[in-house]
């Protein structure tokens, strides 16, 4: 497979490796509760087009950072955003 493969036209620009799979990983964190389970794709999408980045932490929540400079925190039940 070629680097040039996931680029795209439209952005000029590269999506990041793995990103599709990590998207599935974290819906999958939320695949109990539909409504979750959208803004996490939504937000896989946003990580996609190069406007955050996020990881999941060791007590499971994921943390989203945006590259204006918020930084949120993904929980089972609340969204807190910490800076």
């Amino acid at each position: 497979m070629c680097p040039c493969d996931d680029f795209d036209s439209k952005t000029r620009q590269q999506s990041p490796p793995g990103t599709a799979q990590t998207v599935d990983a974290f819906v999958e964190f939320a695949q109990d509760n539909p409504d979750k389970a959208f803004v996490v794709r939504s937000i896989g999408q946003l990580v996609a087009a190069g406007h955050a980045d996020w990881k999941m932490t060791r007590n499971g929540a994921i943390e989203v950072r945006f590259t204006s400079g918020e930084t949120f925190l993904l929980g089972k039940t609340t969204v807190f955003r910490l800076f």
